[in-house]
């Protein structure tokens, strides 16, 4: 790959994870913030706060999932910074091919090629 366009996904990764991380920031501030009660509080509340309370504990749970696949998407492109560092950058971990460019646009931090990421998703399927 050539220097320019090792570049040019450097500055796209670093961005992505800029934005990542301020997300991820937000999220666990706002979660912060929200603190929650005891269950002997909570047998106190009439019927329809309890129903409220079900909702808040759901989008709670959805963004415990957010912030956890944020995490794990930092990490993916903080690997793929490192193998920009070390000059591995678009190849497959598996088969050592080249990931292909308009796949690196659509996911910067692809560690697979679209042959090998599908053959590990049938595997996962059963």
């Amino acid at each position: 790959m050539k220097t320019e366009e090792l570049k040019e996904f450097r500055k796209k990764l670093l961005e992505l994870r800029r934005k990542l991380a301020s997300n991820v920031s937000h999220m666990q501030t706002d979660a912060l913030r929200t603190g929650g009660e005891t269950v002997s509080e909570l047998s106190d509340l009439p019927l329809e706060h309890l129903a409220d309370r079900g909702s808040e504990n759901f989008a709670k749970d959805m963004m415990i999932g957010i912030l956890q696949n944020s995490e794990a998407e930092i990490c993916e492109i903080d690997a793929a910074l490192r193998k920009i560092e070390a000059g591995t950058y678009g190849s497959c971990e598996n088969c050592k091919a080249d990931i292909g460019k308009a796949r690196l646009k659509a996911l910067p931090y692809a560690r697979l090629c679209i042959q090998c990421k599908q053959a590990e998703e049938s595997t996962a399927r059963g």
